[in-house]
Formats: structure tokens, sequence, C-alpha cells
């Protein structure tokens, strides 16, 4: 099908899709508003591109199963905001799944070469480092307990609890390019050392758990892997002894009188109250802070300030309700597993780099409100479209070569 007349080109729109995309990803781990600079102008080219093939959109989507919980995710949430006492909540239905959607939705529209996606994907590369350097300064030069570089110590750890899994996942792989190798290798142990001077628990745990998780899938030779793993706990093992501040912190994560840990948990026995309340459908998207400081704070609390759970499941639980936190679970479930199936299916590092950043991401969420980080979200999104596409067009070429 020919574009509209009066239409850039396809190839004029994929390619200042490509630019722009390149741009928000070289600003994705340091500011919002730098990134914003090339998200906005993104949506009029992506409307062009839509209206210059209307039919593209039908070839873009993912797989149908994906396509299907990711519709009854939004669907979930823009019931629930429909049926809340603010019905103008339903406006952060487009926001959540919408703009902080568009790198994917862009990537999987526009973006149809290998070597676009590694542009991209190195555009990231390149601002998680710039990130990882100031992070480095923070934490040894200035001795901060909590560096985060260019932003908050949580958002931070957001990009952290993804990215980092997925570089080492790389390396164990051993399936990069040689020449790629030392740039991957500096990354990765400038990750590390950011996660650790981060000093973000719910991070820490995330990567140790989907490293090993998707690991154990990514090696064959299951005695390496322990082998290799065994490794690891000795050496990290080393480093947290050495240091009373790193030691000290990985100590409070079972400490249930530590002020973090007792006020996450009196959030999450208000955030069930809210449901026990308004269990179909919540409290209504986006008003938890209303409905905590309006009347569910427990008197225990010694914050009450706080906008949101600091957990994906029980905020989604309360504001909107078993719809809402279900349909949520049945986006996490099909998307882990269309990874797991491409994986098995076609050995991909895309596939692994998928699955790490899903869990590691989800895993952060259950002691933090990740999905209403707008910052964290759209690099979420951009990374997942990059490894769908990489998938993609990977099975395209199977397919050729098979016929």
């Amino acid at each position: 099908m020919k574009s509209c007349i009066g239409l850039p080109g396809v190839d004029k729109l994929d390619q200042w899709g490509y630019y722009l995309l390149c741009g928000f990803a070289l600003f994705s781990n340091l500011t919002i508003a730098g990134g914003n600079i090339f998200l906005v102008p993104l949506v009029l080219v992506f409307f062009l591109r839509m209206a210059s093939k209307r039919d593209d959109w039908r070839l873009a989507l993912p797989d149908r199963r994906l396509t299907i919980a990711l519709l009854l995710l939004i669907c979930a949430t823009a019931i629930s905001a429909l049926c809340s006492v603010d019905p103008s909540k339903v406006g952060k239905v487009v926001d959540y799944y919408g703009y902080h959607m568009l790198p994917l939705y862009a990537v999987l529209l526009m973006v149809r070469e290998k070597e676009r996606l590694l542009g991209i994907a190195s555009c990231v590369a390149a601002s998680f480092a710039i990130n990882g350097v100031a992070i480095l300064y923070e934490g040894i030069v200035q001795q901060n307990h909590r560096a985060d570089g260019f932003a908050q110590p949580m958002t931070a750890a957001g990009f952290l609890s993804m990215i980092v899994p997925a570089l080492i996942l790389l390396c164990m792989t051993g399936k990069v390019p040689q020449k790629y190798r030392l740039f991957l290798g500096i990354l990765t142990v400038l990750g590390i050392v950011s996660l650790l001077l981060n000093g973000t628990r719910g991070a820490w745990i995330a990567v140790a758990v989907s490293c090993t998780v998707v690991g154990f899938m990514a090696v064959q030779r299951k005695k390496r892997f322990f082998f290799g793993l065994l490794i690891a706990v000795f050496v990290f093992g080393g480093i947290f002894s050495f240091s009373p501040i790193l030691s000290g912190r990985l100590a409070t994560i079972g400490d249930m009188q530590f002020q973090s840990n007792s006020e996450r948990i009196l959030l999450w026995k208000s955030a069930f109250h809210m449901f026990e309340d308004h269990p179909i459908v919540g409290v209504g998207l986006s008003r938890f802070r209303e409905e905590y400081q309006g009347g569910y704070i427990l008197p225990e609390a010694k914050e009450p300030h706080l906008d949101h759970a600091h957990n994906n499941i029980m905020h989604m639980l309360a504001e909107c309700g078993i719809i809402g936190v279900s349909a949520l679970l049945i986006f996490w479930l099909t998307w882990f597993s269309y990874g797991v199936v491409s994986w098995r299916k076609m050995r991909s590092v895309a596939a692994l780099v998928f699955l790490a950043v899903l869990l590691g991401s989800f895993l952060q969420g259950l002691t933090e409100y990740n999905l209403g980080r707008s910052f964290v979200m759209k690099v979420y999104w951009l990374l997942l479209a990059l490894c769908l596409q990489w998938l993609r067009l990977e099975k395209a070429s199977l397919y050729k070569g098979i016929g």
C-alpha cells in the first residue's frame, strides 16, 4: 500500500523515528526532561507513520498472546478509573499505557533493521555508563551511601535491576561478537559496582535472583553454572564482609524493626484494607495517595505523606481491585512464558535479555512501586521492545532460511 498523499514517505518517517529513539535512549538513564525532548516529537512522527501506511500496525503488533495480555491490563485499569469516585483519572491510562509505552510502539512499528536496534541499544548503554560513572563518583569520592547519579536512589535502582542482569547474562552466554566484549565487560563491572553503591536492597535481591533463574536456563552445563554461582557467592560475600556499610545494609533485609521494613508492612496493610473495602475495582486508578492520607493510614505509621504502596501488586490490589491485580499477573506470566518459549525454540540471546528485564523489574517491584515511575517504565518498555523486535527479525531470518 502506498503512503497517503501529502505525508512523508515511510522510509523517511522510519528514519526520523530511529533518530528520535536514539536521542531518547541517550538521555534515558539521565533525565526525564532530556528524554521528553525526543519523545514529544516522536508522538507526531509515530502517528504520521500510522497514517502513512495504515495496515502496518497489524504487522507491528507482537505475538497475539502478548497483545491480549496487555489489552486486558489496559482495560482493567480503565474500568477501575471509570468506576472510582474520580473518573477523570482515566486520563492516567493514556499516560501509563500510551506515552510511557511510546518507545515500545515506535520500535515495533518503525525499527526493522538489526543495525538500528543495535544503535538504539548502544545509546541506552552509553546513558547507563554515564549514570554509572556519576554513581561511582558519588559513592567513592563523596561517600554517599545511597549513590544515584543523575536520578533518585529508587529510580537508579529500577534501571540497575533491569540492566545489570541483562549485562551479566550477555557475558555468561558468550554470544556477543568479539569486538563488543571488552566494552560489555567494563559496562557489567560498572553496573555491579553501581548496584552496590546505590544501596537499594530490593535491587540487590532482584539482580541476584533474576541472574540465578535466567542464568540456570542459559547455561547448558549445570555443573559449570553451580561452580560459577559458588564463586559469585564467595566473591560478594567477601565484598560485603569487608565493607561495614554494605554488610550493615544487608543485615537490615530481615529486620522487621528496621524503619523502612516496618513502614512497608504498614503500607501493605493499609493497601489490603482498601482492597477489603473495594474488592472488585479498588479505590480507583491513581487514587492511592488520597485514600491513604484520607483515612487508611495506620496510627503506627511514621511517614504520613507517602503516595504509593512500595509494592506493585499491593498497589494494584488497592487501586484496581481483583480485576486489576489479576490482569497484572496475567500480563507478567504471559510475557515471561513467551520469553521462555522463545529461548527454548531459538536459543536467542534476545530472549534471555527479555527475561532478565522482565524478572528484574518484577522482583524489584515487590518492594517498590516502579510501575508508577515514568522514568523507569519508559526504559523498561524500550528494552522489551528491542528484544521483541530482535526476536521477530531472527524468527523471520530462520523461516526464510528454512524456506
